[in-house]
């Protein structure tokens, strides 16, 4: 395939993802993965129904864009349709949609996103009936009394409080108030959660998947060096944060993939940063020279996100000190870059990057032992896909697996963090965030550039 050709596939799958008409091979060829996706996960839960719910709420004033639920997204190919309850009848080897009226916004109805008048959306998922949603209850009972007794959910990557005292029902988390929900509507049933064989399937990324993927660590390299250069003494972090956004949205992203994380000093250790999800002013403060910056930003296009950060120097460059250790850092990572392929396990790239530090001799021992014992530097791997964090499916990296290798170290008042986007091949990998500095010298160069 010639460049050209590449560029017009790359493009025919961003308009199918994004949702607009189109009825050419490549159409085809989705239809035939999502379908091959639902048949996969019917087979693993051949005694039950699998009941995934899209998310029915309109998106915060606040919100850049309207987010639909991953899993509906993955099994469906139905971005941007709320409210649509999708039914994978593994007994009967049948697939429904089950369809609610037209969503209303400000109290008008958007008959655009009605799924019953959307004849192309239906055939791109490949679904074998769409149902009106009132019909939704009346189907499950006939299945239930007809002998089907599971009812498989997913669940999410991370469970969050219910939002009452125990003893009380649930009022936070759409997963949760569905099942609380389905477990009042069919009392009969045995409810079971079909989120490991979920999390296991997304964990391999189909060819128009890498694609996407690809696409998008483009953008979130472009906007990491935006956000990079935006940081300087005497500018605060929410100049940075707006500098991320402006670059994902200049590169030709929809956006960012999540809010962007350029925490500065006593702020970028972990235990604080997680702080912002309850700060109004999302821990915003002045850079000050002398302390580091963890850019942590990802940009998302078509439906799937991106994620990639560096650490940088708000003085323009690191101290001796910091030098050492971010040099130790990326000797790690690097070491650990080079074991990643198809049939390596998680813990073995671990344990080189481990390896690779204890054995820098010319480097301060001390520091070396204590940055690769097994108490030191987190060598965090997590899946990225149509979320930008995914949670790994397997402890095996496999071919077509999109990765982040995300190390975090603490010494003392500063904290280290690198990232990038890693697509794992049956011999190797390759980094799909490009054109990125990585020793202390390479990143004071990039500042400097840009002054």
């Amino acid at each position: 395939m010639n460049n050209r050709s590449r560029t017009f596939a790359r493009l025919i799958v961003t308009c199918l993802l994004a949702f607009g008409v189109a009825s050419d091979a490549l159409a085809q060829a989705l239809t035939a993965e999502v379908v091959s996706r639902r048949e996969a996960l019917a087979s693993e839960h051949s005694d039950g129904l699998i009941i995934i719910a899209a998310n029915w709420e309109e998106k915060k004033m606040e919100q850049p864009g309207w987010i639909q639920d991953a899993s509906f997204h993955y099994f469906t190919l139905l971005r941007g349709i709320p409210g649509v309850i999708l039914v994978i009848d593994a007994p009967a080897s049948r697939t429904i949609l089950f369809s609610p009226p037209a969503p209303e916004s400000f109290g008008v109805p958007i008959e655009a996103l009605n799924l019953q008048n959307r004849l192309d959306l239906i055939a791109l998922s490949g679904a074998d009936a769409v149902m009106p949603r009132d019909r939704f209850m009346d189907y499950v009972e006939s299945r239930l009394g007809a002998g089907v007794e599971n009812i498989y959910l997913d669940e999410p990557r991370r469970w969050p409080p219910s939002g009452v005292p125990e003893g009380m029902l649930a009022v936070t988390n759409s997963h949760r108030l569905w099942r609380q929900s389905l477990e009042q509507a069919f009392p009969t049933a045995q409810f079971r959660s079909a989120a490991e064989s979920i999390t296991k399937m997304r964990w391999t990324k189909s060819a128009a998947e890498v694609e996407i993927l690809t696409r998008n660590a483009g953008y979130s390299a472009a906007a990491l060096r935006s956000g990079m250069q935006a940081v300087r003494a005497g500018l605060t972090q929410r100049q940075a944060e707006g500098a991320v956004v402006a670059g994902c949205l200049n590169a030709g992203a929809e956006g960012p993939s999540f809010w962007p994380w350029v925490m500065t000093g006593p702020n970028g250790h972990l235990k604080e940063l997680v702080r912002s999800f309850y700060d109004y002013e999302n821990l915003n403060r002045v850079y000050r020279d002398g302390e580091l910056v963890r850019v942590d930003i990802g940009c998302q296009s078509a439906g799937y996100g991106g994620d990639v950060g560096r650490t940088v120097p708000v003085s323009g460059s690191f101290s001796r000190e910091q030098a050492v250790i971010w040099d130790l850092l990326i000797t790690g990572y690097l070491a650990g870059l080079d074991a990643m392929r198809a049939g390596a396990t998680l813990e073995s790239v671990r344990m080189a990057s481990r390896a690779a530090i204890q054995n820098q001799q010319n480097a301060d021992p001390e520091l070396a032992a204590r940055m690769a014992s097994d108490s030191g530097v987190n060598w965090h791997i997590h899946g990225i896909g149509i979320e930008s964090g995914e949670t790994p499916g397997e402890d095996v990296f496999r071919a077509g697996a999109v990765v982040a290798y995300e190390p975090m170290f603490v010494y003392g008042a500063d904290a280290f963090y690198l990232e990038d986007m890693i697509l794992i091949t049956e011999d190797g990998m390759g980094v799909l965030t490009t054109e990125l500095p990585y020793s202390a010298s390479e990143i004071a160069s990039f500042l400097a550039s840009d002054k």
